[in-house]
Parts: structure tokens; sequence; C-alpha cells
């Protein structure tokens, strides 16, 4: 993996082949964390989606293992979810893709390549994601309906894209953070579900504020690190400012790799790089104990009431 050290210079991080050891914490402390969770996700509804992005980490750490472990967890709670696959996944590795599709859940895509959509032209974009989408359905059975852009990455530079996206066949779309963000944000766009006017559904991270800051607190490092009293107060917050949106949860199998060492992403920086690495033994419990009290049912489960709902928004230009 090339990477950027301190001083400017491309340098290289080995990590771990798969398959990793996985290590997690006692099965006590894990008992009580899961509780405390449990608690501070009381106020949200009983049925929500649980969503995986299904990719290889930068420095080639596999996505096999803590992704069967989600899977796993989500079968203990009779719930199924929704697992954007990249497309580097699907060719190295196409079983799981089978085993994902074969064990219930839905099969969705999370682009032919991890980079930000602003750096896209449409030409490629439809190439990549034509193919990408052909791959998903040759191994899941069936053509996916849904997609979500890496990073979050549908911002005012790539509103191209759902139109695209939607010439393809793709019934939804779960891309966009309607806030500002370090790495994308589309500022101004509505927090609740709503459609494009080509008809492709969007479906925006689920945001709580505390103060001037709004944060997508059910997924990712935020879901990791933030406070148990913190995450109980964005519950109650997100529950009475947009109780009727659809809620939903995004995890990284990396979030449950706790054997795979530090490495320095160019794509994130240093800083960010090493809170994505650190504290992964948090993130199970947390969401065993958000999946604790409620249901998780696929998207494409929930796309006739969610589309019945959701209004037409035509971004200013």
């Amino acid at each position: 993996m090339a990477l950027t050290g301190t001083d400017g210079t491309a340098t290289s991080v080995a990590m771990p082949s798969c398959p990793g050891t996985h290590t997690y914490q006692r099965e006590s402390g894990r008992t009580r964390a899961m509780d405390s969770a449990a608690r501070a996700f009381a106020s949200l509804p009983p049925l929500f989606t649980f969503t995986v992005d299904v990719e290889i980490h930068p420095g080639g750490a596999c996505a096999a293992a803590p992704t069967r472990r989600l899977l796993d967890l989500l079968e203990a709670s009779d719930s199924r979810g929704t697992f954007f696959i990249l497309d580097d996944v699907a060719r190295t590795d196409p079983s799981l893709v089978r085993e994902i599709a074969g064990r219930g859940h839905e099969v969705a895509s999370h682009g032919y390549a991890h980079r930000h959509l602003a750096t896209e032209t449409p030409e490629c974009f439809r190439t990549g994601m034509a193919g990408a989408r052909s791959r998903l359905a040759d191994l899941a059975g069936r053509a996916p309906t849904g997609y979500r852009a890496p990073y979050f990455s549908l911002t005012p530079a790539a509103g191209w894209v759902p139109a695209v996206l939607a010439e393809l066949g793709f019934a939804y779309s779960s891309s966009l953070l309607p806030a500002r963000n370090p790495l994308a944000g589309w500022p101004g766009a509505p927090r609740r579900p709503f459609r494009w006017d080509g008809g492709l559904l969007e479906l925006p991270v689920p945001l709580a504020r505390f103060g001037p800051v709004a944060v997508p607190f059910l997924g990712g490092m935020y879901l990791r690190w933030l406070p148990g009293w913190r995450l109980k107060a964005l519950a109650r917050n997100w529950a009475a400012a947009d109780g009727g949106g659809a809620l939903w949860s995004y995890c990284h199998p990396y979030d449950l790799d706790t054997a795979e060492r530090l490495g320095w992403r160019a794509d994130v920086g240093r800083f960010a790089s090493l809170m994505l690495w650190l504290n992964r033994r948090s993130t199970l419990p947390r969401l065993q104990g958000l999946l604790e009290g409620r249901r998780s049912v696929p998207f494409t489960a929930r796309l006739p009431e969610l589309v019945a709902q959701a209004p037409i928004w035509r971004p200013a230009p």
C-alpha cells in the first residue's frame, strides 16, 4: 500500500493478509457495553435498516471474516440487512457475494471504484457502474437496485450521478450526507428521503445535532467514539426531529477487525487514519445494542412505503 509519510514521500505499510485473527472483549465486558448501548438507543423506532459497506480496506485487509461476523450478528436477531459491495470485492471474492445473497440479505452496489464521485466523468462512471451492476447480478441472482457512493460523496459537484443511476436501472441511492462534513457533504439537501427529478429515491444519512454540529451518529467511527451519554442524546434528538425519516445504520467490515495493524491512509489523512484504527473493540457491542429490541429489514423491503412518502427535490442551480 502506497502512503504519504511525514516527509511527503511515498511509503509502504505492511498489513495482515486474509484470514486474520479477530479478537474481541471478554464476554462480561461486551455484555455490559451492549446493555449500555441498548439503553442509549432506546428512543429509536423498532424498525430500521442495518447497512454494511463491503470493501477491501486500503492495505489489502480481507473483508470476508468480519463480514461473516456481521452476517451472524444480524441473523442472531432474526434481522436482514443491505450490503453495499464494492466491485473489487465482487471480483476477488465472488463466493462472499453469493453467501450474502444466499443468507437472505440484500446485495447492493458500493460502486466500481472507491473514490469520490467528484473525480468521475459521466462516461466513465456509466461504463464502470454498468459492469459492476452486471457482475453483482450474476453473483446474487438478481440485479441490484441500490447504490451507495464511496465516502457518501454525492455532492453538488456530482449532481449528474442520480440521472445516470436511474438510466442504469437503480431504484435508490444512499449516498448523500445533508450537511457539511470534512470528507463530503451537501449542505441544504433534505434530511428525509426524497426523489430526484429522474425518479431515483435518495436516502440521506441520518443526522442528529448537538450544538451547531450535525453528526451521522449511527455509523463508522462516530458510532465507535461517541460516549454513551452523547449517543443517547443524539438518538433522542433524531427521534424528535426526524422520526418520520428512514432510520439506518452503517459500518464497514474493518470496523470489527482488531487484528489489522495501523496504516496511514492517504485518502483521509493521518489523524482520521488513527481514529479509524483505534477503539474497534467497541463496535460489536454497540451494534448488538442497536439491534436489541428492534429489527433490521433491507431497504428493498421498505421501498414502496419510502417512495410513496418521498417528495421530489430539485436543487438550486
